[in-house]
């Protein structure tokens, strides 16, 4: 059985602290649960050792994000902690500040059972580091989609196939969690490569990838085990979106707010131009 994560708590209301903690141990009974009302309990708490989680109310006193900051940057942290800001509204420039601190989020209190497990489900996805097979005779795509990932919460370790032939075989060689393959490979049939995929790794999560796909197409490519379609072009949050969903996860409110965010300061940089 896998050891359950530790949960930091950081808030100084104890009704709310206490009635989180407690959803938290309904949701994860295997889970480590610490506290903290303050930011030097905050930074003490940081300190004790790894933490899987942290649950922070965005208003926590004596502190302004920076401890969260200096343990992200420090290194203690981890590529794989999650950091998810509680608040009791979600305010313009919050994103922006989600942001800088690597925040995996932002939720309204109080927070639900189902938000404390979509937390903990994507926890789980993030504390692995993922095995990814990208096959696309573009090396240009190939490099986009390593350095999109590379934004995203999730770690991957990403092998790159310039054609089926050579995809075929690494998947004869090793093991894979997930596969994004381009649905036009000039020298294999793409349907075959993600065949051999889900045939040999079954619980591996397959993505066609390609500038248009039909809808009835996409539906018979379920059977061979493809359960998403990445349309070129695409960006940081299409390809987090499809991570997300192929896992199964809850898409974070942060991803989509921050593109808002940013389509509106290129909206008025357009005007202003």
């Amino acid at each position: 059985m896998d050891q359950g994560p530790t949960i930091l708590v950081a808030d100084a209301d104890e009704e709310t602290r206490l009635a989180l903690i407690e959803t938290i141990i309904e949701v994860e009974p295997s889970a480590k649960v610490i506290s903290a009302t303050n930011g030097l309990e905050l930074s003490r708490a940081l300190a004790s050792g790894p933490i899987d989680i942290v649950l922070i109310d965005v208003v926590l006193p004596q502190t302004n994000g920076a401890d969260l900051l200096a343990w992200r940057n420090s290194g203690s942290a981890g590529p794989r902690s999650m950091v998810v800001l509680v608040t009791d509204l979600l305010a313009t420039g919050w994103p922006s500040v989600a942001r800088r601190i690597g925040a995996y989020d932002v939720i309204l209190k109080p927070l639900a059972k189902q938000n404390v497990e979509r937390v903990i489900e994507a926890s789980r996805v993030t504390r692995r580091r993922l095995s990814l097979m990208v096959v696309d005779p573009s090396a240009a795509t190939r490099k986009l989609i390593t350095r999109l990932l590379g934004q995203s919460q999730f770690s991957f370790e990403v092998v790159e196939a310039p054609g089926g032939k050579d995809a075929v075989r690494l998947a004869k060689r090793r093991s894979f969690d997930m596969a994004i393959v381009e649905q036009n490979l000039p020298d294999f049939p793409a349907l075959e490569v993600a065949c051999l995929v889900n045939d040999r790794y079954p619980e591996a999560k397959l993505v066609m990838m390609g500038v248009e796909i039909e809808e009835r197409l996409l539906k018979q490519l379920e059977t061979f085990g493809v359960s998403g379609f990445l349309k070129k072009p695409f960006s940081f949050t299409d390809v987090d979106k499809i991570v997300h969903r192929v896992f199964g996860l809850w898409h974070p409110y942060l991803i989509t707010a921050i593109q808002a965010e940013e389509a509106k300061a290129a909206a008025a940089a357009a005007l202003a131009g």
